[in-house]
């Protein structure tokens, strides 16, 4: 039952507390002062939902409360009893967002919280209601109370069923009848593709095919066992013809090479004519012994020429190392010339700064005792203004006695004292006013005089070592004189050793020549020897080549290798005719193979179809029964239903009608739909939408809704 209801900001609830009691509770108010929104609130907490934001009459953010205050979000919690429990309901909704957050609890332990579907749930779970059954069979919309009577005829039983969810029979019913159709049709399909099928036919080509098969498989072991014999003729044939290639081979290649020692033989022997043509008239001994004294004579012109070739890089690199001193003194000069001039510039301008300033040590020191005498004068007499100023003021505001000589004051008296006051007050600012353009001024000399000081420092810095310069400079001249005295002796000497170098080393090409010419012409001797004896190797080669090539005709024998070779082909023909035929038959084989396996397949389909045509009958028999149960199970789940109704109502009727123009009250089921029916004195039952009253169909209408929500929660 339900105890509490809490709303907050809740359409006109601002902060809304209403408590319940057991039995019947009733709520009281005028126009739009909150009824409907308590019982929509109740619906919310435990549903999330109410019929007219389901149907989309109102918004959610149409609950928040808009006035007399705008808020931004509102709050409902129910707190209710089941089985002696106490739970309690909340939800918070916000403007823009919908459901914020939501919780269920169990005697004040949080249960579910925040997801709003997961709290529905779980309230479900505790009611074993859920949202549709609530607001169909508990809770009646405003003006709705005769919801049952306004649903068409042959409606009614529809809507009942899907508060009993019997409709969940009637869908399973025609799911059931849809598949034993489909079912049927699968087994009319595969009946059709067994009576297609002729099964005695199908045997006989199995048969025929198997004696066709085993004829084919004779005749290729008859084709395999010649090609094999063939293959052995050939194989001893390709031995044969192959010993032949390999044999006339070995005798071209020896005679080819019998000709190349011929020509060989031929070009030695010619050779060695040319040889004894150049050495005819000398001995070996001679050339040698001319040759020993040129190289010796060679070798000690070498060694003389890399010494004087020493001497000729060692004055040429001094000669060198002269000329690079002088270059580097001739620079040296350039830049002491440039610098001597500068510096005698310097000197000049410091001598004229000298004679035009005096002593500018003297000069500086003047000037600074000068201006700290102003600067003291000028603070003195700032003194002097600030006191007669005081004075002034003093004498300004006085009356009666003097503040200075503490004589009688007169007013003339007052007036001559402060223009001789301002006179002198005056005269003290005028000198301050020179004071300071004479400190400005000197100042600025000042400032002139330690620049010049500066310069000067500097001048004389760069000029300190002007006689150093000039000594460096006369010292470079000397030393340029005396390089250029020696470089001309060195030059002289270096040419006269470079002309003797050339004539050495002409003499040496020379000799190098002759050398060049012995050395030929006894490598000629050597190669003579080598010719002569290179020929009586050929001569040796050119008879053992001749046996050779008498052992290999003799090999040969006469055989003929064209013949042999065309032989070979005739049997690689017999071989390729015997294998396409050997290939064609297994391939006749394969082919009736594989029809004769299609035909043992189709045999095991209709086989399979059969089966699976028993097995369809067999289903589709136990869903007609399977049918009939939930046709049957519906009926009486109606009857069932409408007895516990009716005996709910007859309780209730006479509390709620306590007349005796209908005595009782009952839910009939007439062709095909339910009726509410109403039983007046003569004990016949009418209906209660056609004669009775308004007040009586809303009391009927109201038992009805009493009874559903007892037998139904």
């Amino acid at each position: 039952m339900i105890t509490r209801v809490k709303l907050k900001n809740w359409r006109s609830h601002l902060d809304s507390e209403f408590k319940f009691s057991r039995g019947t509770n009733a709520l009281f108010g005028g126009m739009g002062s909150g009824k409907t929104s308590v019982l929509n609130g109740i619906c919310f907490a435990f549903f999330g939902n109410f019929p007219d934001l389901q149907s989309k009459k109102v918004k959610l953010d149409e609950i928040i409360m808009n006035k007399p205050v705008e808020k931004n979000k509102a709050e409902v919690e129910v707190f209710f009893e089941v089985n002696g429990k106490t739970y309690s309901v909340k939800r918070i909704i916000e403007k823009g967002k919908g459901t914020t957050y939501s919780e269920f609890r169990e005697e004040g332990k949080l249960i579910e919280a925040p997801n709003s579907q997961r709290v529905t749930e779980a309230v479900e779970k505790v009611l074993k209601i859920d949202y549709e059954l609530f607001t169909r069979a508990i809770y009646s919309e405003q003006n709705a109370l005769d919801y049952f009577l306004t649903i068409p005829k042959g409606q009614r039983m529809k809507k009942i069923d899907e508060l009993l969810m019997i409709d969940k029979f009637e869908e399973a019913r025609a799911n059931a009848k849809t598949l034993i159709n489909r079912l049927l049709d699968r087994k009319i399909e595969k009946q059709k593709l067994i009576d297609q099928v002729d099964l005695t036919s199908l045997e006989k080509n199995i048969s025929d095919l198997i004696f066709s098969i085993n004829q084919l498989s004779s005749e290729k072991e008859k084709l395999e066992k010649e090609l094999k014999e063939i293959l052995i003729k050939k194989r001893k044939i390709e031995e044969e013809v192959n010993e032949l290639r390999k044999l006339n081979e070995s005798l071209e290649s020896l005679k080819r090479e019998q000709k190349g020692i011929s020509s060989a033989m031929e070009e030695t022997i010619k050779v060695i004519k040319s040889l004894e043509e150049v050495i005819k008239d000398r001995t070996k001994e001679e050339v040698e012994k001319l040759l020993e004294e040129l190289e010796k004579r060679a070798k000690e012109l070498e060694k003389d020429l890399k010494i004087k070739k020493e001497d000729y890089e060692k004055l040429s690199s001094f000669v060198s190392e002269i000329k690079t001193k002088l270059s580097f003194l001739k620079e040296k000069i350039k830049e002491l010339e440039k610098d001597i001039e500068n510096k005698l510039k310097l000197k000049n301008e410091l001598e004229g700064i000298r004679s035009s300033v005096g002593n500018l040590e003297e000069v500086i020191e003047e000037r600074k005792c000068l201006y700290e005498k102003l600067i003291g004068e000028e603070k003195e007499l700032e003194g002097r203004i600030k006191e007669t100023r005081e004075i002034i003021e003093k004498l300004s505001s006085v009356t009666g006695k003097c503040p200075v000589c503490d004589s009688t004051l007169t007013e003339d008296k007052k007036k001559k004292l402060l223009e001789e006051r301002e006179k002198l007050l005056e005269e003290f600012k005028n000198r301050v006013e020179e004071i300071r353009k004479n400190k400005g001024e000197n100042e600025t000399r000042l400032k002139e005089l330690e620049e010049l000081r500066k310069k000067v420092e500097r001048i004389v810095f760069e000029i300190k070592d002007f006689d150093f310069k000039q000594e460096e400079y006369e010292k470079s001249k000397k030393e340029i004189d005396d390089l250029s005295k020696i470089l001309e002796e060195k030059e002289k000497e270096l040419k006269e050793l470079k002309e003797e170098i050339e004539k050495k080393e002409k003499v040496n090409e020379e000799m190098k020549e002759k050398i060049n010419e012995l050395k030929l012409i006894s490598s000629k001797f050597e190669d003579y020897e080598k010719r002569k004896e290179r020929l009586s190797e050929l001569m040796k080669e050119a008879k053992h080549l001749e046996v050779k090539i008498s052992e290999i005709e003799e090999k040969i024998g006469g055989r003929n290798l064209i013949e042999r070779e065309n032989e070979l082909r005739k049997l690689f023909g017999e071989e390729k005719e015997k294998e396409g035929k050997i290939s064609e038959n297994s391939k006749l084989i394969e082919e009736k193979e594989q029809r004769k396996k299609e035909y043992e397949e189709k045999i095991k389909q209709v086989a399979k179809e059969k089966e699976e045509v028993k097995k369809l009958e067999k289903i589709i028999n136990d869903l007609k029964i399977f049918e009939l149960a939930l046709k049957s199970t519906q009926e009486e789940m109606r009857r069932e239903f409408v007895e516990a109704v009716n005996y709910e109502m007859n309780k209730l009727w006479p509390t709620l009608y306590p007349y005796r123009d209908f005595i009782e009250i009952k839910l009939n089921i007439e062709e095909g739909d339910y009726v509410l029916q109403l039983k007046d004195r003569a004990g016949n039952f009418i209906n209660a939408d056609g004669i009775a009253s308004g007040g009586e169909r809303s009391v009927a209408c109201l038992a009805l809704r009493i009874a559903f929500a007892r037998v139904l929660a």
